[in-house]
């Protein structure tokens, strides 16, 4: 990653000492692939089924060549489902994975939506509202496109850090608070950045147990 995107940062902090949250990257090609994903469960659990869920990315990238996110995504979750649904688990996994070729990106994203900053103004992107994994819905997920232009920012976030508890009446610190600290410090050199949010989180959390893994993942073109 540091090769392809070297003006980006992670912010991975798990619950435990394992993590259902993970980050993972893989360049095919002339395409450089990123992904952000909350696997279920949390602790050796989540991380059981974060190794499961990375080993069906590359078995989909790198073994099968299948270049598009969306693609990616459906043949994950149908190995997901044809290796854990006989015992009736619904164990899967919410991500974000995008596809870099020159400025152009492509990406499919389940539940967690990506965000990008232009201009000094933030814009939620679109995502398909279901699981990687078995669940009510069971359609084709959906393949979005936008490009980067110079200095523009693109985030990929779990839901970890906006649904932690804290501050002074113990609440979530929610996800518009969050964009809107990302949105003020956005011009921030990005290991500043990555800095302020890990910072941050520990202010909020103060002396309460961290709740759920937390990960995010910042770009800067």
């Amino acid at each position: 990653m540091n090769e392809t995107l070297p003006d980006s940062f992670i912010v991975f902090k798990p619950k435990d000492i394992v993590s259902g949250d993970f980050y993972w990257a893989a360049k095919k090609e002339d395409r450089f692939y990123l992904a952000v994903c909350d696997s279920t469960g949390h602790g050796v659990p989540g991380a059981f089924m974060s190794l499961l869920n990375i080993n069906f990315l590359n078995e989909a990238i790198i073994e099968k060549n299948i270049r598009e996110p969306n693609e990616v995504f459906n043949y994950v979750r149908k190995r997901l489902v044809d290796n854990l649904s006989q015992d009736g688990r619904q164990d899967g996994m919410d991500g974000i994975l995008i596809c870099v070729k020159d400025q152009k990106i492509t990406y499919a994203a389940s539940n967690n939506a990506p965000f990008i900053i232009k201009n000094n103004t933030l814009s939620i992107l679109d995502a398909d509202k279901m699981p990687i994994g078995k669940g009510e819905k069971n359609e084709p997920f959906k393949l979005y496109e936008f490009e980067m232009n110079k200095g523009d920012q693109l985030y990929l976030s779990t839901d970890g850090f906006a649904d932690q508890f804290g501050g002074p009446k113990g609440k979530k610190y929610k996800y518009k608070p969050m964009y809107d600290l990302i949105l003020k410090n956005c011009n921030l050199p990005v290991l500043q950045q990555e800095e302020l949010l890990f910072a941050e989180f520990e202010r909020w959390r103060g002396q309460l147990e961290q709740v759920d893994d937390v990960c995010i993942l910042g770009i800067r073109l």
